[in-house]
């Protein structure tokens, strides 16, 4: 009870940028989480396969490895509010062109829209938590990606109400996320400072380091830790991404549960992240970083298994419990990494974010096109197999690479 007194929510957010990041997660997440929940359901209405629908959850994810490295330059110079910004409006025009979103080629279009906000987010997000003078940086991502999972698993609980109450009509869902989305545009607006704009003196040109000359690839590659970081995003991504946007297909067609009941085992998942993020966070800041990062790809292997195993609802829920207590444990680990790398990058600290989460995102976008694939030709049973495997072979082979390399400097 001790350590929990230590978390001290006020503190991390006593200044404006965090509670910017804090709101904007929350809301964005509880806006397009009813669209995660509801578009699988609404593509499988309009006739699309389990194929399709797999590529349809990769959308987004396939346009941030794209993206992401041109948001982290931006970010670099035109400064973390501006990129936040930028972020933000596309969210909101993504928000508008769910009502045109009748075929599969729109829907297609709404979520390259949204990967391409999702990128221009992240890179701009953990800079601004970096550049702020919060040093304990697990402590301020656990609110961080708290808020962000809160909202989601939220609005899994109210996308199944609101389809259920009204009578699956999912144009009501979509003016939900238009209403919503414009909180997010005017809390950066509002909280995340300008930049200070004083001018440098004229005779003297600002020298950088040889090491900050660099491409922020380079810088990557050149260092075992963060290359090690990136071979875990990349591993975590892909694992967590099989089922996360595939989990209400499952639940649907496998366990045969409602849309009601599916957003009730949402709901549960509340209870979850408001125990084992504030912990993750703590324990981030004390014990380090890196000994909670394989808790994902432990959560992703157990996890399949329940869905495997226990084919029912009650093998639903435990399975996504499980899933989201490894969500909630590795994300402020995860988000203190790269603040750490940000904060050692000097000016090239947002391409050097944008680097790193680019290899979450590629994970993310593979994962759901090829756990689709394996359900399609060799069932379900396989695609389970298969992201145990991958969890497993996460933790034995990189995360504990990662607790004896040198920390990034």
């Amino acid at each position: 009870m001790r350590e929990l007194r230590g978390f001290r929510f006020g503190g991390v957010l006593g200044a404006h940028p965090m509670r910017a990041v804090v709101v904007e997660g929350f809301t964005t997440r509880l806006a397009f989480g009813v669209v995660i929940f509801a578009m699988p359901l609404y593509a499988r209405q309009l006739g699309m396969s389990l194929t399709e629908i797999g590529v349809l959850v990769a959308m987004k994810a396939l346009v941030e490895p794209a993206v992401k490295p041109f948001m982290g330059q931006a970010v670099d110079r035109w400064g973390a509010r501006r990129g936040y910004l930028t972020a933000v409006t596309v969210r909101l025009i993504a928000s508008l062109l769910l009502f045109t979103a009748t075929t599969p080629a729109s829907l297609y279009l709404v979520r390259l829209v949204q990967g391409a906000a999702s990128a221009a987010r992240d890179p701009a997000s953990i800079s601004v938590v970096a550049g702020s003078s919060e040093r304990r940086l697990g402590r301020a991502f656990s609110v961080s990606f708290g808020a962000k999972d809160l909202g989601a698993v939220s609005a899994g609980a109210l996308g199944g109400l609101l389809l259920s109450g009204s009578g699956n009509d999912f144009r009501l869902l979509w003016a939900f996320v238009l209403a919503i989305s414009f909180v997010p545009v005017i809390v950066v607006w509002l909280w995340v400072p300008r930049p200070d704009r004083q001018p440098a003196p004229a005779a003297q040109p600002v020298e950088h380091p040889p090491e900050a000359r660099r491409p922020a690839g380079s810088r990557v590659l050149r260092d075992r830790r963060l290359r090690l970081l990136c071979v875990l995003g990349l591993l975590v991504g892909a694992t967590a991404h099989m089922t996360h946007g595939l989990f209400p297909v499952i639940a649907a067609e496998v366990a045969g549960l409602s849309p009601g009941q599916i957003g009730a085992i949402y709901s549960a998942s509340v209870f979850v992240l408001l125990i084992v993020g504030p912990l993750a966070g703590l324990a981030a800041d004390r014990f380090g970083a890196a000994p909670l990062t394989g808790a994902r790809s432990i959560a992703n292997t157990l996890s399949s298994l329940l869905y495997l195993i226990f084919p029912t609802g009650a093998g639903m829920l435990t399975g996504r419990l499980v899933d989201d207590a490894g969500k909630a444990a590795f994300r402020p680990p995860w988000g203190s990494l790269l603040a750490q790398a940000a904060r050692g990058a000097g000016p090239r600290a947002g391409r050097v974010v944008a680097t790193l989460d680019t290899a979450l995102s590629i994970g993310e976008a593979a994962g759901p096109i090829i756990a689709a694939l394996l359900w399609d030709m060799w069932g379900l049973a396989a695609f389970l197999l298969v992201r145990a495997g991958l969890g497993l072979a996460t933790e034995l082979f990189v995360t504990r690479r990662l607790l004896h390399a040198v920390p990034a400097q």
